[in-house]
């Protein structure tokens, strides 16, 4: 299935159950992005699995790092894994 196809798919579920798609930009530096203080990074490479950020100090999992701020993005509470269950500690 191609990406719009799925797209699609989410679309037509969302409006069939009452929910709300949020679409972010595709060039939003999610990963690069510090989501505790917002300071983007200049460069961030694949090799690199743990996000710190030299602005706050802050630390954790590239990957959180990238879902809380698309989570923020959209405007919703982070609550797919349950922030407080996090090992944000990495």
């Amino acid at each position: 299935m191609g990406f719009y196809e799925f797209r699609r798919q989410l679309q037509y579920k969302c409006q069939l159950y009452g929910s709300k798609l949020i679409v972010v930009d595709r060039w939003f530096p999610s990963s690069k992005t510090c989501s505790r203080c917002g300071q983007i990074k200049e460069s961030l490479s694949l090799s690199e699995r743990v996000f710190n950020c030299e602005h706050c100090n802050f630390s954790c999992d590239r990957d959180l790092n990238a879902a809380l701020n698309l989570a923020m993005a959209g405007s919703l509470p982070v609550t797919a894994c349950g922030l407080d269950n996090a090992d944000v500690a990495r």
